[in-house]
């Protein structure tokens, strides 16, 4: 089992003893639940937050191990969105145990992240497509199960109550913006979807039938917040020495163009989204990069 230093220390700093405690605990946790669901694991994908590691069944077929780390209220969320949208654009959960948290996926095979898919206009017709098959209106009973978008918007007052004098890590001038945009949108009365939360360009992968959506958060919020997560990482997203802001624009009007979206709303809540996730990491690791803040500034220059 291959885990690198840089997760190692990643899990240790989110989650301190416990987080060592689970680490120690996988190979454990990775033979039980071999003997368990009659699967043969292999060393992990590329591994975020949770240990996700490929597998096969006894008969043959490709599926993936999830471990979550611990303390991950998302984990439970995750796993009732995943239940919830359609089959046709979702991996499938084929074992749960909550209790012990771990699901058993089926893989996506070959598994290509639309990422990869070239030309950018072809990526993004891609990704618009797998969005109108995958947001459905959200009944009220389901509504209790799923963090909303205004509960995300919660992370600005913790923010400032900590930083009393506006010298923090986070631009107050970049916080403020962000704040009055959740403000504002979320006075209206839209009307609410599940959404993935996290549908960014390695969160949808090619399988034998047809893109799918993996590791949803589960939100409750108007189907244009989840734009946010695609188009607030060009820098990083992008090969280097490209006219980002050009390519920020097309994206965000071929987006409105296919899902019948506004285009300057697109923009703030992927400005917005930005924003609050300097302060995730912010609040997760006690750092951002400065790679974010110029995201920010980039969707921030973009006019139509």
């Amino acid at each position: 089992m291959e885990i690198t230093d840089e997760y190692r220390k990643k899990i240790e700093l989110l989650c301190g003893d416990e987080g060592k405690k689970w680490l120690n605990s996988l190979p454990d946790q990775v033979d039980y639940f071999e003997q368990k669901w009659n699967i043969k694991t292999s060393d992990p994908f590329s591994l975020s937050y949770n240990y996700v590691c490929p597998a096969i069944t006894a008969d043959g077929h490709n599926v993936a191990l999830k471990l979550s780390f611990p303390n991950n209220h998302e984990f439970i969320t995750e796993t009732e969105a995943i239940k919830r949208f359609p089959e046709e654009v979702t991996i499938k959960i084929l074992e749960e145990d909550l209790e012990k948290g771990s699901v058993l996926l089926e893989q996506a095979i070959p598994g290509t992240p639309v990422a990869k898919i070239t030309p950018d206009e072809d990526q993004i017709h891609y990704v618009a497509q797998v969005i109108k098959k995958l947001h459905k209106p959200i009944n009220e009973d389901d509504k209790k199960l799923f963090p909303s978008i205004s509960n995300w918007a919660e992370i600005f007052d913790r923010y400032v109550k900590q930083d009393k004098d506006g010298s923090g890590i986070v631009p107050r001038n970049l916080v403020d913006l962000g704040k009055g945009i959740f403000t504002e949108f979320l006075q209206e009365d839209k009307q609410q979807f599940l959404l993935h939360g996290d549908l960014h360009n390695d969160n949808i992968l090619q399988s034998n039938r047809g893109w799918l959506v993996i590791d949803p958060k589960g939100l409750v919020g108007e189907r244009e917040f989840e734009l946010g997560a695609y188009l607030r990482n060009p820098y990083y997203d992008l090969p280097q020495n490209n006219d980002y802001k050009a390519i920020e624009t097309r994206r965000i009007i071929q987006f409105a163009d296919e899902l019948g979206f506004d285009r300057e709303r697109i923009r703030l809540w992927a400005l917005a989204s930005t924003i609050i996730s300097m302060l995730w990491f912010w609040e997760d690791e006690g750092k951002v990069s400065e790679i974010y803040l110029r995201n920010a500034e980039l969707i921030r220059s973009v006019k139509f």
